[in-house]
């Protein structure tokens, strides 16, 4: 325990340093190539005013370009908890930056080719989570099923956060609309080095993962339709088939600064843990301040589960902000509310004179 706090502290620490040099960093204009590198910090606080613990996450990228059309693309994640036991055994996840302790993880490493118009080409080792169920509203919400439906997530060892695997990724992006599709290695991991490395591509015993999406977006309204295929073992069985899930969800600019959102999706194979998940919520933007609501639903392995939260985001500066989070959870009649605060800092820069030329 005292080592944790040792590495709270030194990430706090670290915290205070971005946030002094947040002030003298800006976003540069990104629209000409060179070498872009982010930094991420987030520090949570969380409580259920009978137990708190802190958490923390550091997220370094780069982005180095080695022609006109080839780059590579690296970013890793690193997780410290001062208690490693949760403070609710819920389902959905009450906390998506949550996970066992680790000190460094590959979340993305490999080449990227740009081609034709609007057109990329991604292999290497990547994140589901990368891609999908990232969009603005979804990203303001704390709870782990905004990062990844649990028909998906809850069914099956697949590469999402914290995990990573062996990937192709496709994506074609123009005004109005966007298309992705994705093969990953059917299970995900975080190590370097032995059976459960992240470089490990076996079909045979992992499976394999196939997932695609559509966006169309219209006058600040957003509509996603996505659907997936695992072939592989689901969490929990011994048997191999093939599982197909379905996903839609829409983000509806209502005005200029409130959005419903609406969530469904269903995992067909009957013997799925989770089978279906509903929500529905709102994101209200004012100023430097984002505020949402929402409230998911899900049953899996015969417990019922509604999880509601209020959360807003305040940008301190254009670097760093603030998030306060109440989350109410109710698994099977049994009622749970827990606090969080987030302090997190978001630093990128671009370094054109390590541009192709």
């Amino acid at each position: 325990m005292e080592g944790i706090l040792r590495k709270n502290l030194s990430l706090i620490v670290c915290f205070a340093a971005a946030a002094s040099l947040a002030a003298a960093v800006k976003d540069p204009d990104r629209s000409s190539s060179g070498a872009a590198f982010r930094f991420e910090y987030i520090n949570e606080y969380q409580t259920d005013l009978t137990r708190s613990r802190w958490g923390n996450q550091l997220q370094l990228g780069a982005e180095l370009p080695l022609s006109r059309s080839f780059s590579f693309n690296v970013s890793t994640i690193s997780f410290v908890a001062t208690d490693q036991e949760l403070l609710a055994e819920d389902l959905l996840g009450y906390s998506n930056i949550d996970a066992q302790n680790i000190p460094f993880a590959l979340a993305v490493a490999g080449l990227r080719w740009d081609f034709l118009e609007g057109h990329n080409l991604f292999a290497g080792i990547r994140r589901m989570d990368e891609d999908y169920f990232c969009s603005d509203a979804l990203s303001l919400f704390t709870n782990s099923s905004y990062g990844g439906f649990p028909t998906i997530t809850g069914n099956y060892d697949i590469a999402a956060y914290p995990t990573a695997a062996m990937s192709l990724h496709y994506s074609y992006d123009r005004e109005n609309f966007g298309i992705q599709a994705s093969l990953y290695n059917g299970v995900g991991h975080d190590r370097f080095t032995g059976k459960d490395n992240v470089f490990r591509v076996c079909p045979a015993s992992d499976g394999v993962f196939a997932l695609g999406q559509v966006e169309y977006r219209h006058n600040d309204s957003h509509y996603f339709l996505g659907a997936s295929l695992h072939h592989g073992k689901m969490s929990g069985t011994s048997g191999k088939k093939l599982r197909p899930t379905l996903w839609a969800y829409t983000e509806q600019a209502l005005s200029d600064n409130l959005t419903l959102i609406v969530i469904y999706s269903h995992a067909f194979p009957r013997d799925s843990p989770c089978r279906n998940f509903y929500n529905i919520g709102g994101k209200y933007s004012i100023g430097k301040a984002d505020f949402g609501i929402s409230s998911g639903y899900t049953r899996m392995d015969g417990t019922s589960e509604w999880a509601t939260e209020l959360t807003g985001v305040y940008h301190l500066t254009e670097n760093l902000y603030a998030q306060p989070v109440v989350h109410i959870i109710q698994t099977d009649r049994h009622t749970r509310c827990i606090g969080m605060l987030r302090l997190g800092v978001n630093l990128s820069r671009t370094l054109r004179n390590l541009s192709w030329r």
